[in-house]
C-alpha cells in the first residue's frame, strides 16, 4: 500500500524556483528520508506534506486523502520530526510522550498503552529521569505523533 504519493509538487518564492516537478511514493512500512544541501527543499517538501506550506503545483496525499494547505486531517497518519527537536527538559519521557498524545488527539483510552508501547520500543520505559535532548526520546517521539501505528509515514 502506497501510504504517501507525491506527484509534480513545484514550489516558488518570489519568483524564485525551489522545487520543480519533484515525484515519488512512499510504501507502507518503509522509512524515507531527505538527503541534500541547505536549500535542496528538504523542509519546503515536508512542510507541504503536512499542509504548512501552499504548493505552487502538483497534489500530495497521504493514505489516499488529499493534502490541502492550512488542514492537517492527513497528519493523524504522519509523524515528522524536525533536524533539531525540541524537549522540555523538565519532563520525564512518559510525560512527554503523554503531552504527543494529547495534541495528536490520541483517545484517552489508548494514550497509556501507546506510550508504554513506544517507551519499550525505544529502551526508556524504565528510565523515570529527565531527558533533554535523548536520542531514544527523539525516536519515539517520531513514532508516537502518529496516531495510525500501522500505517506511520
Amino acid at each position: 500500500m502506497t501510504i504517501l504519493k507525491v506527484k509534480n509538487i513545484s514550489k516558488s518564492f518570489q519568483g524564485k524556483q525551489v522545487l520543480e516537478s519533484v515525484s515519488f511514493s512512499v510504501s507502507e512500512g518503509s522509512i524515507y528520508g531527505f538527503v541534500g544541501r541547505n536549500g535542496a527543499g528538504k523542509t519546503t517538501t515536508m512542510k507541504m506534506i503536512l499542509g504548512l506550506e501552499t504548493l505552487s503545483q502538483g497534489e500530495i496525499s497521504v493514505v489516499g486523502q488529499q493534502v490541502r494547505f492550512g488542514e492537517t486531517v492527513t497528519n493523524q497518519d504522519t509523524g515528522y520530526l524536525p533536524d533539531v527537536p525540541e524537549f522540555y527538559p523538565f519532563m520525564t519521557a512518559e510525560e512527554y510522550l503523554m503531552l504527543c498524545a494529547d495534541i495528536t488527539g490520541l483517545e484517552k483510552s489508548q494514550k497509556k498503552q501507546r506510550v508504554e508501547q513506544m517507551l519499550k520500543l525505544v529502551n526508556l520505559q524504565n528510565i523515570s529521569s529527565k531527558l533533554p535532548n535523548s536520542k531514544e526520546l527523539y525516536a519515539a517521539n517520531m513514532i508516537a505523533s502518529s496516531t495510525n501505528f500501522e500505517s506511520l509515514l
